[in-house]
């Protein structure tokens, strides 16, 4: 089949290209243009870097796979009752507020099918083609919610599942949908799409009120939920979101209203007034895992099924899917590691794939085994960036640079590792980490101190595979998803006090398994320090600075190193250490 290039526009921009129905590269905009969150009119960097990957230009692309949400606006016909719409468009995108532009867009998409009018009749499809290189290729539009439920069913290993999307909001408003996968299809069966019902802007008011930035900062709050007490705030919060009389569809006691959005907004703002913000976060929490797992339960139960697979943007919350793979009804729990809008460009062209080459489709379909589609750098490429920052390297063999690297984490020295292919989502995953080692509870404050960064949860565990439920429990129910530490877990009292900065203040960690099948050079570097401390886990946290995008080129971890974010640098095949 000819290949297929899928983008996603707007704030969280990616593309993603798949050759005979594997998927080959995928990079967001961010990471190349260093800039948290960004995206433009399209993700020109994304799209130029994917097809360098795959060794292909413009016009080689077959198929484009497109999402409707934050399209470039000069692609598409408006008609006279659209005109303030599109000014309006213009102006909230300028400011920077997309929540509110991408409302707009989404009553377009609304006005156009009360007409009986399609959107992509709106569509200037040569004038695109030719205005951005792509010659003769087939486009469509996907759906929103759609592609964040395919993926994950798609990827979860389960020959059926029940599928859980929720974020913000997605096309026609929808912010939440539950379905089915089985016999290679999938099924929505329920959505919820009223203005004032969505679970992930009901989170992204608590983390604005707080004084984070939402969609950026929601981690933050999860942490904070841990130190609180939720009493003072449920039932307040209660009123903001609940499960819809019909146990099918979130709900809050202002759908219906007038500016419900704007309304809750308000509502909880005021009532958070004179409470700690480990409170307002411990409430947020709480109401969120109690409308979210009863959700998940009474569908489950209403479907029959035992597996259930998650995406969007509210399963980045780590500890919701820790209670969701609890529940008595839940066998397995998977989460699309590439959660937010990012991992759309994905979704999309599985649908693609679904809808024009079932044979692809289904040969391919298989447990995700990793998420490493970026871009890969020579050491050639590598030494020349280290010979333009005048720094002194050894060039090393794999045994020496993992014994190195190792000895390092074990005298508690904090190194770069940078190696490999670059991770696609937002967790780093060993080849763009940061490691020290777990056995010092103070490495959370100065560690941050020399990052700039301001986290209330503590860093993650890289661990062995093998040795997993040895410090966890409930690990069997998630163990695929864990490699890409989408979920946390109880730790292991035995456990606690040796890993301490690795274990939040509720007595969980958010671990990535690793094994040696999917990551053998940092496989291999875990059990070397294994063998040293007799700890089968390093300390990983992305390696970026804060408000910045993972490292992705030689020079970003250059630049770490010379600013002496770290103390040593593992990069290719090449060691640096500041005395």
């Amino acid at each position: 089949m000819s290949n297929i290039l899928g983008l996603q526009t707007g704030h969280e921009a990616s593309a993603v290209l798949f050759e005979d129905g594997r998927l080959v590269a995928a990079v967001s905009d961010e990471r190349l243009s260093r800039i948290k969150n960004d995206g433009g009119r399209l993700s020109d960097l994304a799209i130029d870097e994917v097809l360098r990957i795959g060794g292909r230009a413009r016009a080689d692309i077959g198929s484009l796979a497109l999402l409707y949400t934050f399209f470039p606006e000069e692609y598409f016909l408006r008609e006279t009752w659209a005109k303030e719409l599109e000014r309006r468009f213009h102006r909230l995108r300028h400011r920077g507020d997309t929540e509110r532009s991408n409302m707009l867009l989404t009553n377009f998409i609304e006005r156009l099918a009360a007409r009986g009018k399609k959107f992509e009749s709106h569509f200037k499809r040569e004038a695109f083609l030719s205005g951005e290189g792509f010659g003769g290729a087939q486009v469509a539009f996907y759906d929103h919610h759609d592609s964040h439920a395919l993926p994950a069913a798609y990827y979860s290993g389960f020959d059926a599942c029940a599928v859980i999307t929720m974020d913000g909001n997605g096309d026609l408003g929808i912010n939440h949908t539950s379905g089915v996968f089985e016999d290679g299809r999938y099924r929505r069966l329920y959505v919820s799409d009223r203005e004032g019902s969505s679970a992930g802007l009901f989170y992204s008011h608590v983390t604005r009120l707080l004084g984070f930035q939402a969609m950026r900062h929601e981690g933050k709050v999860v942490g904070l939920a841990a130190m609180g007490d939720p009493a003072p705030l449920r039932d307040a919060f209660s009123r903001a979101l609940r499960l819809g009389k019909n146990g099918r569809t979130l709900d809050s006691e202002f759908v219906g209203e007038p500016q419900a959005e704007a309304r809750r907004h308000a509502f909880m703002k005021d009532s958070m007034q004179g409470h700690a913000r480990e409170n307002v976060s411990a409430a947020a929490q709480a109401v969120l895992e109690e409308t979210g797992l009863e959700l998940v339960r009474r569908f489950l139960v209403e479907t029959g099924m035992r597996n259930v697979a998650l995406n969007g943007g509210v399963f980045a919350n780590v500890k919701l899917n820790q209670r969701i793979a609890e529940l008595p009804e839940v066998d397995q729990v998977f989460v699309f590691p590439a959660m937010s809008d990012t991992g759309n460009a994905v979704g999309a062209v599985l649908l693609d794939m679904a809808r024009n080459d079932a044979a692809a489709f289904a040969s391919n379909r298989r447990a995700l085994e990793h998420v490493y589609w970026g871009p890969r750098y020579t050491d050639e490429e590598i030494e020349r960036e280290l010979r333009a920052g005048k720094l002194e390297f050894t060039r090393l063999k794999d045994e020496d640079l993992i014994g190195r690297a190792a000895d390092a984490i074990h005298a508690g020295r904090v190194i770069g590792w940078f190696q490999g292919r670059m991770e696609f989502g937002p967790r780093a995953l060993g080849n763009r980490s940061m490691l020290a080692r777990p056995t010092e509870s103070a490495i959370n404050d100065w560690l941050n101190e020399r990052l700039d960064r301001s986290e209330f949860m503590p860093f993650a565990p890289s661990v062995l595979e093998e040795h997993a439920a040895e410090l966890f429990f409930g690990v069997e129910k998630a163990r695929h998803t864990a490699r890409f530490m989408t979920i946390t877990f109880d730790v292991r009292p035995e456990w606690r006090e040796r890993i301490p900065a690795v274990v939040h203040v509720d007595g969980t960690a958010r671990p990535q398994l690793v094994n040696e099948a999917t990551n053998p050079l940092y496989y291999r570097l875990i059990k070397a320090y294994h063998e040293r401390s007799g700890i089968p886990l390093v300390l990983n946290t992305s390696f970026n600075v804060h408000e910045e995008p993972i490292v992705c080129a030689p020079r970003d971890a250059v630049r770490a190193f010379i600013e002496r974010r770290i103390d040593c640098l593992a990069i290719g095949s090449f060691w640096l250490a500041h005395p």
